[in-house]
């Protein structure tokens, strides 16, 4: 069986994930998706590859995934759930769909359509764009003057994608999430996120720590990665006032440096260990 990693940029993930693919001694050939062309050459090169999708960037991410599948190739994720996963309104509609408590969502392809959802919603209301890692261009809409700003901010983007958002009914903001990972439909852990401000983001200095096993978290976290078809998943959980466990987001492409200092999981085992074990339906190749 051949393996592939599809990635343009290497961090602590890729570094442990390429480790592990070395320390069993499987040879993974790095596919950039900044080079890739896919022509008729490639299709014996792509025929029954296994190939862990890596990339940091959703859009390439997603296209490279399904241009693996026409010729041959399984990524994991597949490109069904990466499209999805970077999507937070698909992400949105896939967990309503399967009965996954999230959120109230509305969509807001223009400022007047922002402004009513915000309105409906009431204050606070968050503001994400459709596509974004690490709370970039998320927003706590507090006030009136505070919406209008942001949406008028939205509508400068130079893209109809980049203009169009989602309000999201703001969840005790401030207040510590959590962090589930889910392997071929096992939560392989999970950790509480606290940030310096109402973002939880590793990457935005956010502490975490470990938190016991709890069967109704790791229930949810396998039914919300289900959900949107994915194999490994990390899914953002918070509690509302009542305490009732609610999804905001899912992740196809989970980086997990926080998680294994935290609860000494190894998910870079445990991601390689799911690409071995995968058995090949090879497909009729384009």
């Amino acid at each position: 069986m051949s393996f592939g990693i599809l990635l343009s940029t290497v961090r602590y993930e890729e570094r442990r994930l390429l480790s592990e693919l070395d320390r069993r001694g499987l040879h993974a050939v790095r596919l950039d998706p900044r080079n890739l062309s896919f022509g008729p050459q490639d299709t014996e090169r792509f025929r029954g590859m296994t190939v862990l999708n890596r990339e940091i960037s959703s859009q390439r991410a997603a296209l490279a995934a399904e241009s693996l599948e026409a010729f041959g190739a399984r990524p994991m994720n597949d490109a069904s759930s990466t499209r999805v996963c970077g999507n937070k309104w698909s992400t949105y509609l896939r967990l309503k769909q399967c009965g996954i408590p999230t959120p109230t969502t509305l969509l807001a392809p223009s400022v007047e359509a922002g402004m009513k959802a915000i309105e409906s919603l009431g204050y606070p209301a968050v503001v994400k764009p459709l596509s974004a890692s690490w709370g970039n261009r998320v927003s706590l809409i507090t006030d009136r003057h505070a919406a209008d700003a942001v949406l008028e901010h939205c509508a400068a983007m130079p893209s109809a994608v980049a203009r169009t958002v989602i309000v999201q009914e703001a969840i005790r903001p401030g207040a510590p999430d959590m962090r589930g990972i889910v392997v071929d439909g096992v939560c392989v852990g999970v950790i509480s996120r606290s940030g310096s401000d109402w973002r939880n983001n590793v990457a935005r200095g956010a502490t975490v720590e470990h938190l016991a096993p709890d069967e109704e978290i790791n229930g949810l976290c396998v039914r919300a990665a289900a959900a949107v078809g994915a194999r490994i998943a990390g899914v953002d959980l918070v509690r509302d006032e009542d305490g009732t466990l609610m999804v905001l987001e899912v992740n196809s492409r989970v980086e997990f440096q926080g998680f294994e200092g935290a609860t000494g999981v190894d998910v870079a085992a445990r991601i390689v260990e799911a690409c071995a074990s995968e058995v090949i339906d090879v497909k009729e190749t384009i």
